[in-house]
């Protein structure tokens, strides 16, 4: 089985394998399409009763006597005996609801293996005196006109018939299955329809095979004889199997692989189809064989061996399989169950590690409780066991093709369109897994709404549905919510010169979060409310008691509903927004890091945190909008030419413009704005000035200001030095003045 799953690039369609195969070979016993049908010879015996009358819904002394003199005495019985068995039935309903579980189901095991083993005694029996019965095949050969040669050819000639007429309808679809194998596009919903077209002109000569065969049949009776009887088990077990084999090679697309819609190699499509053949024919030949038993007279236990020991068989195979292929299934459960960038949990790693040793327990168990029906009743009990294992092979399909519906609805791949269309799946996903929980279980004879929501449902299995439904589709909502309001933090480090070009948030990024809250807050109290009603709390006055709470706590609350009004006018004059710095005073000032309904917090450069309700703010001075307009001084020796300062700081504008790390931050070069004041006489104060964007003006001063300071330096230009010129009333000078002073207080005079 090297090829069977064909490596990672296989599907979860090895690990529903055994579904299908299951399905096919133990269940191909569709006596007229049901699967509780028995063998002739095998039902019960029913019983007629009277018609019973019908009790008035509304009764009163007049209307019961009116019922009673109208009634004859046989009717008057079958009223009473009906009303006696539905108390006998409730008081049993009763007692086995009061018994222990265990004990039930011990009792019936033990039943059931009294049954079996009388049956299969029975059985045995009868197989042992098999050549007694020579008679009765004698009598059934003696039916056919022309013997049993004549016999056998007549039956050759009806599966000449069909099998003629199947091969001209095959040739006929000639050209239809090779356009349609040939798609015109590598869509998924062109593989799709390609596949479901094919598969309705294979199933076409499925058609003209019955077709021909019963035309034929009524033509050749006499010569068929006790086979006129098996016609209908010959049809149901061709056309079933051959069906199936249809969906099979349509499912795994083993001869086409360009219509594949599930991700399998081209060895593994042909590795599970093979193997999905193998066990409709094992399960077909059971079947057709069993069905030879009855018609020629060796009666109905060979039959049922028969049909024992192919299901038996197909269980095996399947398990076989599922053994030797273990690991591929659980790749398969990995690549299905377990997305490849985000960390499982715990329960999908149980189920993947845990996936094969359930199956094959499955495969096992479900073999158990056909075969144990099936010898105990003759009756194929697989509505629980096959129905669920194909409803298992529909998921990994149906789960396909929501992922694709998914995407078709929303075409666009941005990441508000990849987050709706996670919200879409995922919803999906959940609606079929309830989906699948519910038939499932009816599928087993449980009725789970009936159990919840019927007449006779407990109270609290009401309560329960309601608020499992309610969270759910709480949950549902509160993903839409999230995916439209969907914002990522922006908020910086604080340090406005060590990451200056931290853009802030956009005004979406600001409000977001607030009507997140709000919209979340609201879907609380409507989700909580919802919840009280289902457990029958009457929410009537506890909403008039919130009302006059509301009130009281208005009016004690005027600070709080004067911030939030406050900040939500500041929002919308679009103040500040998270991530940028402003200025409230002259010393708070920070970058705005979080908002919440009634405050802001800023975070100063040098790291605290200052809260501030909204109600407190009276201007604010905002350094992130737009751009920004720097200004710096330069002190200059009084000899400095305007002209010449004027050309340096130019030339270094066009540097800063140039630099790849730094250019892109101006919106205007630095230049000159010439004298800006003259300081007496000791110096010039020239101004330049640069336009950038916000926040980039703490970086770019650092580093226009170390520039200059060289390109002065280079030129011959100084910094002009503060300092202070003393002259006495008698025109001495301040040297004049320090030599006359005294040596103590003068200091020692340079040598």
């Amino acid at each position: 089985m090297q090829g069977l799953m064909g490596g990672r690039a296989t599907s979860p369609c090895i690990g529903w394998l055994a579904a299908l195969a299951l399905l096919l070979g133990v269940c191909l016993t569709p006596h007229e399409a049901s699967a509780q049908a028995k063998f002739p010879g095998t039902s019960s015996e029913t019983e007629s009763t009277a018609p019973t009358p019908v009790i008035p819904a509304d009764l009163s002394p007049e209307a019961v006597d009116a019922l009673v003199a109208r009634l004859t005495d046989a009717e008057i019985r079958a009223l009473l005996l009906a009303e006696l068995r539905r108390r006998a039935d409730e008081r049993a309903a009763e007692d086995s609801l009061g018994a222990d579980t265990l004990e039930t189901v011990q009792a019936r095991l033990r039943a059931m293996a009294t049954t079996i083993e009388r049956r299969v005694s029975r059985w045995a029996d009868a197989l042992a005196k098999i050549g007694n019965r020579r008679e009765r095949v004698a009598e059934r050969l003696g039916r056919a006109q022309s013997g049993a040669t004549g016999m056998i050819l007549a039956a050759l000639s009806v599966l000449l018939s069909g099998v003629a007429a199947a091969l001209a309808v095959i040739w006929a679809c000639g050209f239809w299955r090779g356009w349609l194998s040939a798609p015109q596009s590598g869509s998924y919903w062109d593989r799709v329809v390609r596949s479901i077209a094919l598969g309705l002109v294979e199933i076409a000569p499925i058609i003209a095979f019955v077709a021909a065969t019963r035309a034929v049949a009524p033509l050749v009776a006499g010569s068929l004889g006790p086979l006129v009887d098996y016609v209908w088990i010959y049809h149901v077990g061709v056309s079933y199997s051959w069906a199936f084999i249809v969906i099979s090679r349509r499912a795994f697309a083993p001869d086409a692989p360009e219509i594949r819609i599930a991700h399998l190699s081209d060895a593994a499509a042909r590795s599970i189809h093979r193997l999905v053949r193998r066990a409709v024919m094992i399960g077909a030949g059971g079947w057709l064989v069993a069905g030879l038993s009855p018609t020629l007279g060796f009666g109905f236990p060979p039959a049922l061996v028969i049909v024992a020991l192919a299901g038996t068989g197909v269980a095996a195979l399947l398990v076989g399989a599922a053994i030797r292929n273990h690991g591929r299934i659980r790749d398969a459960l990995r690549a299905v169950m377990i997305d490849v960038d985000k960390t499982p949990g715990a329960l999908a790693r149980i189920a993947v590690a845990a996936g094969p040793v359930l199956l094959i327990t499955y495969i096992a168990g479900a073999w158990a409780y056909w075969l144990a029906h099936w010898l105990e009743t003759g009756t194929q009990r697989l509505d629980g066991p096959a129905g669920t294992l194909v409803l298992l092979l529909m998921m990994p399909i149906l789960d396909r093709f929501g992922t694709e519906l998914c995407r078709s609805l929303i075409p666009s791949t941005s990441p508000a369109a990849l987050r709706y269309r996670d919200v879409l799946h995922g919803t999906w996903r959940t609606v079929l897994a309830i989906v699948a929980v519910f038939v499932i279980a009816d599928l087993w004879g449980l009725d789970l709404y009936g159990l919840a929501k019927g007449e006779a449902a407990p109270r609290w299995a009401d309560t329960a549905f309601d608020i499992a439904v309610t969270l759910l589709l709480a949950h549902v909502v509160w993903r839409l919510i999230r995916a439209a309001l969907y914002t990522e933090s922006v908020a910086g480090s604080g340090d406005a010169e060590d990451d200056p070009t931290a853009s802030a948030a956009s005004r979406l990024d600001t409000l977001i979060p607030l009507f997140r809250n709000v919209l979340l807050t609201i879907l609380a109290v409507v989700v909580v409310m919802i919840l009280l009603s289902s457990a029958g709390v009457d929410i009537g006055p506890l909403l008039a008691s919130a009302g006059i709470v509301g009130i009281a706590i208005g009016f004690g609350a005027q600070t709080l509903v004067r911030d939030i009004f406050s900040g939500a006018f500041f929002l919308i004059d679009d103040a500040f927004r998270v991530g940028e710095y402003i200025e409230l005073d002259q010393d708070l000032r920070g970058e705005v890091e979080s908002i919440s309904l009634r405050s802001l917090q800023l975070r100063h450069h040098r790291g605290p945190v200052v809260t501030i309700p909204f109600g407190e703010l009276k201007s604010v001075t905002n350094h992130n909008r737009d751009w920004v307009i720097y200004k710096m001084s330069f002190r200059m020796e009084p000899d400095v030419d305007p002209q010449k300062f004027k050309k340096l700081v130019k030339k270094v504008g066009a540097e800063f413009m140039e630099h790849p790390e730094h250019g892109p931050k101006f919106i205007e070069p630095l230049k000159s704005q010439g004298v800006y004041m003259i300081d007496d006489d000791s110096a010039q104060v020239f101004r330049v000035k640069f336009k950038c964007k916000p926040r980039a003006q703490f970086v770019l001063r650092r580093e226009i200001y170390h520039r200059l300071r060289e390109v002065f330096a280079e030129n011959g230009i100084g910094l002009a030095r503060r300092k202070v010129e003393v002259v006495s009333s008698g025109g001495e000078s301040a040297e004049e003045l320090a030599a006359a002073l005294p040596e103590e207080v003068a200091g020692p005079k340079p040598a």
